[in-house]
């Protein structure tokens, strides 16, 4: 058997087992960032957070992997992600048009007209966003990208 087909066989094996070795690469960062954070080097915000917000994420993940929903559970995070990862440029933009150049209409604004401008271009950016990829993802069935 040579290297390649026992590298591609290795492969297959840890992709079965992809959930045993989430759970060993996070047991083993956990040490790394506890060790580190008693040694001063890193803050214990960051050290807790991924402490107790690592294991529910591994869990969301194996649910998606094994839930009958899986479709539906594919369309919601294709929208929100991408919805989100198109949405901020689009309010970036937008709102610098608006607000943040000293050539734009809104930019002496203050207090309350001016939060509601940045609060209405945050709401239809993400919105239109999340419509795109909706869109997008109705064309193409809303199949994974792997």
């Amino acid at each position: 058997m040579s290297v390649k087909n026992k590298l591609k066989n290795k492969w297959n094996e840890s992709k079965q087992h992809w959930s045993l070795l989430a759970i060993g690469i996070y047991v083993g960062a956990l040490i790394i960032l506890w060790i580190e954070y008693f040694r001063g080097s890193l803050s214990l915000l960051g050290t807790t957070l991924y402490t107790f917000v690592t294991p529910p994420v591994l869990i969301f993940i194996y649910y998606i992997r094994k839930s009958i929903h899986q479709r539906n559970i594919y369309k919601f995070i294709f929208i929100i992600l991408g919805g989100v990862a198109l949405g901020w440029p689009i309010w970036a933009l937008i709102s610098f048009i608006l607000i943040g150049a000293t050539w734009s209409p809104f930019y002496n604004l203050q207090g309350i007209s001016r939060t509601i401008i940045l609060i209405s271009t945050i709401v239809s950016s993400y919105s239109v966003a999340a419509y795109i990829f909706y869109k997008w993802g109705n064309k193409r069935d809303f199949r994974p990208f792997m």
